[in-house]
């Protein structure tokens, strides 16, 4: 901000001197065209695809969050433009407690198995977040505002960029559960209507777990990354849809005061 004040006489004297000389014009007034093209545009922004983007930290304060992009590109946002914004910890089986809720999402293996290699966890009033589910269908339900996938883009390649065999009729099924824990080992959730799914990664590995929580400006951190949902970008920099906040230490062990 220093240097920007330091400019500002040399804006002046510049500007003036393009009143003076024919044929001269102020580049500040003559804006080019990419800028009418992309100020006020409701979907989509300068090199940010509309389903998501991955990004880096690099600047937070109390007001804005400064970002940048896997090309480099740096955007400022107001803190109170971040949209729908969620925290991801990482956790374990071991943190999950009898008052836990998981949700689990992945192919259905038959008799209320989930075969998945994630799963989240909700604790306390981030449960909120989340409701008694069991789903089974092809397509996923709005939820994965959490996993900020494109599930709906990625199903729609089924039969197209990854063909299917003619027994699988099309995309492979899909479950969805969300429920407080029963057991640890197996992993093991309650459902409405009593009864119970079990979670399974894939064979030969573990599960990874993420624990959610709601977004709060002390959280974030230079150097986090993020994974963001742009709406819309103003002269003042980018208005979110969602921001989902990745955190590389569990929840307990974080300290917002530093």
């Amino acid at each position: 901000m220093r240097n920007a004040r330091r400019l500002w006489p040399w804006v002046l004297v510049l500007g003036g001197c393009s009143a003076l000389v024919p044929g001269l014009r102020s580049h500040g007034q003559e804006r080019p065209p990419a800028f009418e093209q992309i100020i006020g545009r409701p979907r989509g922004v300068p090199q940010l695809s509309p389903q998501g983007e991955w990004v880096e930290i690099i600047n937070a304060t109390p007001r804005w969050v400064v970002i940048q992009t896997q090309a480099g590109q740096q955007f400022p946002i107001a803190t109170s433009d971040l949209g729908d914004f969620l925290v991801r910890w990482p956790s374990s089986l071991d943190a999950l407690g009898n008052q836990s809720v998981v949700e689990a999402m992945g192919a259905d293996r038959a008799s209320n198995i989930v075969q998945t290699s994630h799963i989240d966890v909700f604790e306390g009033g981030d449960q909120a977040l989340v409701g008694p589910t069991y789903y089974n269908s092809l397509l996923p339900t709005p939820y994965q505002i959490i996993n900020a996938w494109d599930f709906y883009g990625q199903f729609a390649l089924y039969g197209q960029a990854y063909p299917t065999s003619p027994s699988m009729l099309g995309a492979p099924v899909g479950l969805h559960v969300v429920g407080p824990v029963l057991n640890r080992v197996p992993l093991q959730v309650s459902l409405p209507g009593n009864n119970i799914a079990t979670v399974v990664p894939p064979a030969g590995t573990e599960l990874i777990v993420t624990r959610v929580t709601r977004g709060a400006v002390t959280y974030i951190r230079k150097g986090d990354y993020a994974f963001l949902i742009p709406r819309e970008i103003t002269p003042k920099g980018l208005i979110l849809s969602e921001f989902v906040l990745y955190k590389t230490i569990p929840f307990p062990l974080f300290n917002p005061l530093r």
